[in-house]
């Protein structure tokens, strides 16, 4: 239900909306219908960055906060210098580095369209998990190292194949489940470990709940997407790579605080198992890293997530949530304060 500051606010003038960016960026980060939507129900306020020495002043007479990377701090100075401000919907995915207990305190609703930026990673993430029970990385590079007989040699690799393979989920956040709603396309087994989740949900979803530790004996790729917080910090260990089945493929598009790194060069220097890595800790790893020359071993440069015009989407995202909130509608993607705490 809205508040009856917004209904006070859509009865009496014109909602004002500032957006976060400069006038000649808005194009990377939104779509020219979607802005079109927004100055027909609101003011819109180009506010430039945030560490201009204008944007501040900017700030008294706005309603909702509108961007994507870069959102200012919502302290306790900012939130004095915004007296009206009712929302802030963010064009991207974690709202961690710019929420405050002071703007959940005032009352302050925070959107994100960290479900848009799902969309890629996961798109992303399917493909390498065919692509990975081919082989296929494997083979492309034996072939231009070793031409015909690197080609020959591909045909005696004993690949698994998709057909009945096992994948392994490791989290079921957005990403997660906009993974295994993907693969449940494909004839595959998938696996999912995490502990915040329902098992009947899992099921509904089309996959089994089951221990970190199962998951890794009993995947033929184990996949991670689990958020970067405390708990999860190098929860991809020796013991759980040890458990990897023997030609098991590790992609991770998650972050790379959550692989104990040693032991994953470990098995990778060993031969046994493979991964494809979009992310690392540090990123990049520096240079002369036995990752970058290892064979069985794939570096990307953290693209798995939104990048070119697929930004556009999460703007798409965000200024649907600001139409929703001037229509006094529910929002579908807030961020209450509880749920920080798992989220990345």
């Amino acid at each position: 239900m809205p508040s009856k500051m917004a209904e006070g606010a859509k009865m009496t003038r014109q909602w004002i909306v500032g957006i976060t960016h400069e006038a000649k960026d808005l194009g990377r980060f939104f779509a020219p219908e979607d802005l079109a939507q927004l100055h027909a129900a609101a003011t819109v306020r180009v506010l430039g960055k945030c560490k201009e020495s204008s944007f501040r002043s900017q700030l008294a007479e706005l309603d909702v906060l509108l961007g994507s990377w870069g959102m200012p701090r919502l302290d306790a100075d900012f939130l004095a210098a915004a007296p009206r401000l009712q929302a802030v919907c963010y064009a991207a995915g974690t709202v961690k580095g710019f929420v405050t207990d002071e703007s959940y305190a005032r009352g302050i609703q925070i959107t994100t369209a960290m479900h848009a930026n799902a969309i890629p990673v996961a798109e992303v993430t399917v493909a390498l998990i065919i692509l990975a029970n081919k082989n296929w990385f494997t083979c492309q590079d034996r072939i231009r190292r070793e031409g015909v007989e690197g080609r020959n040699a591909c045909f005696q690799d004993h690949h698994r194949g998709n057909y009945g393979a096992t994948v392994g989920l490791v989290g079921f956040g957005a990403i997660g489940r906009e993974v295994c709603a993907r693969l449940q396309h494909y004839h595959l087994q998938v696996l999912v470990a995490d502990p915040y989740a329902q098992a009947e949900v899992v099921a509904a979803a089309g996959a089994r709940l089951v221990s970190l530790e199962a998951l890794a004996a009993s995947s033929d790729v184990v996949s991670l997407h689990a958020p970067n917080i405390p708990q999860t910090r190098h929860m991809m260990n020796r013991d759980v790579f040890a458990r990897m089945r023997d030609g098991a493929t590790f992609i991770n598009t998650a972050r790379g605080a959550l692989v104990d790194e040693d032991a994953l060069l470990a098995e990778l220097q060993s031969g046994r198992i493979q991964a494809m890595l979009d992310v690392t800790d540090p990123e990049p790893v520096p240079a002369g890293h036995p990752f970058y020359s290892l064979p069985n071993c794939w570096l990307t440069p953290h693209r798995a997530g939104s990048s070119a015009d697929e930004i556009r989407r999460m703007g798409h995202y965000a200024i649907a949530e600001v139409l929703r909130l001037i229509r006094g509608e529910a929002l579908l993607y807030p961020v209450n304060q509880d749920m920080l705490a798992t989220m990345a």
